[in-house]
């Protein structure tokens, strides 16, 4: 059932659990958002492990969930703090997840939220000054896609098997 899915997932996440949240996802996964538009395969999973290296604290505040066996959404308040971030500041981003399953694994996700809050929360006051400019996405998207690729380049020279980015728009 596609919500104990969802649940192991979100307390994955809330507990920093690499294996638990990884072991939710289809070895064939793809993900979706605004800022990572189209990864694939590994590169979903070197995203996730790069997201659990760079999180101090994550809450997340579940607004609603539906599903059935093959489909599932969540919608939440999340709100995190980067590792190496001032203690006081908790960014936070209204989250809308479709999920696809597959064999209970998740096999596609699509998260949605505003780009224009999300470069507020990242970026500071340049964000909300800028962030609604043509063009601030494509270059957080960028910037997002070349620190994946680093992360999951540094996973090479550590003598791990690398993943690589098939596609990011």
């Amino acid at each position: 059932m596609s919500e104990s899915t969802i649940h192991r997932w979100l307390e994955a996440w809330r507990r920093h659990d690499a294996a638990t949240l990884l072991a939710c996802y289809h070895r064939d996964a793809t993900f979706s958002d605004p800022v990572l538009p189209d990864l694939r395969r590994d590169a979903v999973q070197a995203l996730i492990r790069l997201r659990l290296a760079r999180l101090d604290a994550l809450q997340v505040d579940v607004r609603w969930m539906a599903g059935d066996e093959h489909k599932g959404s969540l919608h939440c308040a999340v709100g995190w703090r980067p590792r190496g971030a001032p203690r006081s500041r908790l960014r936070q981003l209204e989250i809308t997840s479709t999920f696809t399953f597959w064999d209970g694994e998740i096999v596609r996700q699509i998260d949605q939220y505003s780009g224009w809050a999300y470069l507020r929360q990242v970026r500071g006051p340049s964000g909300f000054l800028l962030g609604w400019l043509p063009g601030s996405l494509d270059r957080e998207q960028r910037r997002a896609a070349a620190a994946l690729n680093r992360f999951i380049d540094g996973q090479a020279h550590a003598d791990v098997p690398a993943p690589t980015l098939e596609s990011v728009s």
